[in-house]
């Protein structure tokens, strides 16, 4: 008789675990870039909340900005889980699990990083397949990248501050699989410098998020314009490849960098 009442108990507890795994909630990402891969992966009907930024807005319910978002708007969808970026939202994780909220960090800040959040967002959604689905496609487009031109490259997040992309950053990494050297490759990850600095390097091209034509002193440098979404680890980086590939062959063709001999 013990030894029937031991059986339904673990069989109880078998079950009970069983439903917790399988429990698919909502989930709210204050991520823009996340919102895309988890479509993508395909546990787009479990978001049921984004930021005021995301790309998909307009079919979620908005639940504020990055930094100060609406809490009780977030309460109130119940979600499991909330995606939140670390360092910029360290506030807001300890707010989000002060009022009971789990958060999942999906800050990629390099390509290889990029592929490893992929791949765990994956597992964490259950979404596994999906997920290695989507990262051996950005596998492929990398492993496809030739080099169009020899050049020195400079990348220009933000000119008020001036901050610049150096080593062991997501566009960096890119750019230098099309040939190019990062002229501020002695900085690690993203920093201010000064205009001086910039006027005074030696490089060929100029990347940047937003409009920069007519600028004194970058007369002879080959400018290459891109949306802040392809500076940024996410989906873009497939548009983000066929837009470097196209451009910096211009840059070729107009002399202003040198082909790849």
């Amino acid at each position: 008789m013990w030894f029937f009442y031991r059986v339904r108990v673990t069989f109880i507890g078998f079950l009970i675990l069983f439903n917790c795994a399988e429990r698919k909630g909502g989930i709210v990402s204050l991520v823009p870039s996340a919102d895309m891969i988890i479509y993508e992966i395909g546990a787009g009907e479990r978001l049921v909340g984004v930021s005021t930024y995301s790309p998909i807005k307009g079919s979620k319910t908005v639940v504020g900005d990055l930094i100060n978002p609406d809490y009780e708007r977030i309460r109130s969808l119940s979600p499991d889980l909330v995606i939140i970026t670390l360092p910029m939202q360290n506030r807001v994780k300890e707010r989000l699990e002060n009022l009971g909220m789990k958060t999942y960090d999906f800050s990629p800040e390099s390509v290889e990083e990029l592929i490893r959040d992929i791949l765990d967002l994956g597992r964490v959604l259950g979404k596994e397949e999906g997920a290695k689905k989507l990262a051996d496609s950005i596998e492929r487009v990398l492993r496809e990248i030739e080099p169009v031109g020899d050049f020195s490259f400079v990348v220009i997040i933000s000119e008020s501050p001036i901050f610049v992309a150096g080593r062991n950053t997501y566009i960096s990494e890119i750019l230098k699989l099309f040939g190019g050297k990062n002229h501020f490759s002695y900085l690690d990850g993203y920093k201010g410098v000064s205009v001086e600095e910039v006027l005074s390097g030696n490089f060929d091209v100029v990347v940047v998020p937003y409009e920069f034509s007519g600028r004194i002193g970058f007369e002879n440098k080959c400018i290459i314009k891109l949306s802040p979404d392809q500076i940024s680890p996410g989906l873009e980086i497939f548009s983000l490849i066929d837009s470097l590939r196209s451009r910096i062959a211009v840059c070729v063709e107009k002399n202003l960098v040198r082909p790849i001999r």
